[in-house]
């Protein structure tokens, strides 16, 4: 390593906590590469990055690299970034295998971990990133890379701070069953449900946790964990599928199983029949009700497999909760829940009734209570805490006239 680098790297890491405080209301400095756009560079823009409070990155052949900052896109870079130097930097930083992925049509998702003193890190300390590539057309450039990389916190997100419902809390931790945390992308699933776990090692040594994931995002387990060190398997690298995770989960006694994602039938039908043989089952998907998730899962299978499998949904699910996360005016964002607890009672009503009907029905307790993502966004409008166009951008002009008395 030069001695340049030397100097660079010992500045960032005297600045480094002084970093966690730039971040202001009109953006976030632009990083000065000082025209060295080596992998080394990167990584130290990355935890540049990291210590601001950035949740995503964009970073395009042809484009600046966009940092999101609570919602809101910030230029990170003073000059546009050259699709010529992104090979490189691919294969410098991460294999480079991954641009035969990406010129093959394939895109690729990979996880990246940086650590060590010669980065400027503290002994022990790691950054993580999911992240994402592909190739696009970007603006003028016909085949340009794109990539999109998530900031993993390295701490796991305390539940305790997240604003939960206490009676959503009380039933997030069932002795068996399914809980469903679903929402769009970039909503908090994720973090969500790594608070969820993190709980279950700190307060609840006797479950035993597995997860699957693709990539491995929040890593579980450390010295606060009281029972067994979760085993958290990444999909594509220690086995082949979801499915398959989860038919080889069950055989390994565990408390709890974590899904990253339910995407398909196969793995959907997977994790109902987890939920199904005494194990507690956790996983994400990506819907904006709970009655669209219902009639989601549902639909994955023919019209002929439908009934049947409503009822072993039904004989298992616990909580379906749907995350969104809005910008507030103070510049911040906001976690907004619409959930429901499917207790004894209200599966057995569910179960007097067609399938066909749940999702009217769902939807109807939950606007009677007041109580959808609309209804707790409007609450937050009429505190001032989010603006009109936030309001709109979820609920639309329509619903916005109706419930502000304007008609015309």
């Amino acid at each position: 390593m030069s001695s340049a680098n030397d100097v660079r790297i010992e500045t960032f890491a005297k600045d480094a906590e002084q970093l966690k405080s730039v971040v202001s209301s009109v953006g976030l400095s632009p990083f000065d590469f000082q025209g060295d756009f080596s992998a080394l560079n990167f990584k130290l823009f990355l935890i540049y990055c990291a210590s601001n409070g950035v949740s995503d990155l964009t970073i395009q052949g042809g484009d600046y690299i966009w940092a999101e900052i609570h919602g809101r896109q910030h230029p990170v870079t003073k000059h546009t970034i050259k699709q010529g130097q992104l090979p490189s930097l691919i294969a410098g930083v991460w294999q480079a295998e991954i641009e035969s992925n990406i010129r093959g049509g394939k895109g690729a998702d990979r996880a990246l971990e940086l650590q060590g003193e010669s980065l400027g890190l503290e002994r022990g300390y790691f950054l993580r990133f999911r992240c994402n590539f592909i190739q696009a057309r970007v603006a003028r450039i016909d085949e340009a890379y794109s990539i999109t990389m998530r900031v993993i916190p390295a701490d796991l997100p305390d539940i305790a701070n997240m604003g939960i419902e206490s009676e959503l809390f009380e039933a997030l931790y069932p002795s068996q069953g399914l809980v469903l945390v679903c929402g769009p992308t970039g909503s908090g699933k994720t973090t969500l449900q790594a608070g969820i776990y993190g709980y279950a090692g700190s307060a609840m040594p006797d479950r035993k946790v597995i997860t699957y994931e693709d990539p491995i995002e929040f890593v579980l387990g450390g010295p606060h964990w009281k029972g067994p060190q979760p085993a958290q398997s990444q999909i594509g690298r220690d086995i082949e599928t979801f499915a398959l995770g989860l038919k080889n989960g069950m055989r390994r006694k565990p408390s709890i199983i974590g899904i990253g994602e339910a995407r398909d039938l196969e793995t959907m039908d997977a994790m109902i029949e987890a939920g199904l043989s005494g194990h507690l089952c956790y996983a994400t998907v990506h819907t904006e009700s709970v009655p669209e998730t219902i009639n989601r899962i549902i639909q994955v299978y023919p019209p002929a497999q439908q009934s049947a499998v409503a009822s072993r949904l039904m004989g298992c699910l616990r909580v379906v909760v749907v995350q969104r996360l809005l910008k507030t005016t103070d510049g911040k964002r906001q976690a907004i829940r619409e959930f429901v607890i499917f207790d004894r009672d209200l599966r057995n009503q569910l179960q007097t009734l067609s399938y066909e009907h749940w999702a009217l029905t769902l939807r109807t307790m939950l606007e009677t209570a007041s109580a959808t993502l609309d209804d707790k966004a409007w609450a937050l409008f009429q505190e001032g805490r989010i603006a009109k166009e936030e309001f709109i951008e979820l609920a639309g002009h329509k619903d916005f006239r109706k419930r502000s008395g304007e008609f015309n």
